[in-house]
């Protein structure tokens, strides 16, 4: 029969609480912006989001080299 083999789960890619703090901070602005008709800031915050992530996606990357 042998042993049950454990899963062998990745960690996830998760923000730190400083950049999920800035990125609530962001989010919480994209209504706002939409409302008023200023499309232009909406893809300022949008692009400031994506900033973010890819700066975590790639220290999580480099943490496995």
């Amino acid at each position: 029969m042998g042993k049950p083999k454990k899963n062998v789960k990745e960690p996830e890619m998760v923000l730190s609480k400083k950049d999920l703090k800035k990125v609530t901070k962001l989010e919480s602005q994209i209504p706002y912006h939409e409302g008023r008709g200023n499309k232009e800031e909406v893809q300022k915050v949008r692009d400031q989001i994506a900033a973010i992530w890819t700066k975590t996606k790639e220290s999580y990357e480099a943490s496995f080299q």
